[in-house]
């Protein structure tokens, strides 16, 4: 019963990995660099009987979530150089110019991508383990 229910939480979460990224291709958020999209991932965990499929986003992208979740509050900008290309409405030579660090606030919507997709998928995700089930005991 076990292999069953391992090969239908497999497939499900290659459908929701895939749901969550075509979410980030333009549905909630629009591609710019495709970073966010490249760090989804998933994989199967199986320890004793107990068989978890998990859909995650590496660590290492952490605006992730500030888009999943929202957020209200103060941050701070790193000193930066930039290039300018116009002064006063008026076409310049590029000229970089140095950009102290300041303090600025942020109200940022939540647009999730992850809950929508496991909610989305949540009857389909059931049906297809309780079908697994049922083969499994049967079998």
């Amino acid at each position: 019963m076990l292999r069953e229910i391992r090969a239908a939480v497999d497939i499900e979460r290659l459908i929701l990995e895939a749901l969550v990224k075509r979410k980030l291709s333009g549905e909630v958020l629009n591609v710019v660099t495709g970073k966010l999209r490249r760090s989804i991932y998933s994989y199967v965990e199986t320890e004793g009987d107990r068989i978890s499929g998990v859909v995650a986003q590496s660590g290492d992208v952490k605006y992730g979530a500030r888009w999943e979740f929202g957020f209200t509050g103060d941050e701070v900008v790193q000193a930066h150089v930039r290039t300018i290309t116009q002064a006063f409405g008026r076409a310049i030579a590029p000229r970089e110019v140095e950009v102290r660090e300041f303090t600025r606030h942020v109200d940022q919507p939540a647009r999730p991508f992850m809950r929508p997709s496991l909610a989305e998928r949540a009857a389909a995700i059931v049906a297809r383990l309780k079908g697994a089930a049922v083969r499994g005991a049967g079998a």
